[in-house]
């Protein structure tokens, strides 16, 4: 496992102080302008549920901004949270690579020839 880094910052974050905060919006408020329950983007905004594709589109369009930049958000805090979580890293040192396992059941098929 390499050495951990400071965690990118979340969707929710970036939503709280870059647009809700400056803006003077409630999270009612993004809600009825992406048109979802407040509770669905309550739990964004408190990083308690991760960045749909779907919600990516509405804020990129409520922010005029891209959906890129909103998935590239929460991209980068997925791949902090596999990187940095012993237990899905000890899974993944488990994983074969095609090549090696190709190469076992060849040798398993002449063993049995």
């Amino acid at each position: 496992m390499k050495q951990a880094t400071r965690k990118p910052t979340t969707v929710g974050d970036v939503l709280q102080y870059e647009y809700l905060e400056p803006l003077n919006l409630k999270i009612n408020d993004l809600a009825e302008m992406v048109n979802v329950h407040r509770n669905t983007v309550s739990a964004l905004v408190n990083n308690n549920r991760k960045l749909t594709t779907d919600m990516a589109f509405r804020l990129a369009k409520a922010f005029d901004t891209t959906v890129d930049f909103w998935l590239n958000l929460q991209a980068a805090v997925n791949v902090w949270e596999v990187e940095n979580d012993a237990r899905t890293q000890e899974e993944l040192n488990r994983i074969c690579t095609a090549h090696d396992f190709l190469a076992r059941r060849e040798e398993m098929l002449k063993d049995t020839a």
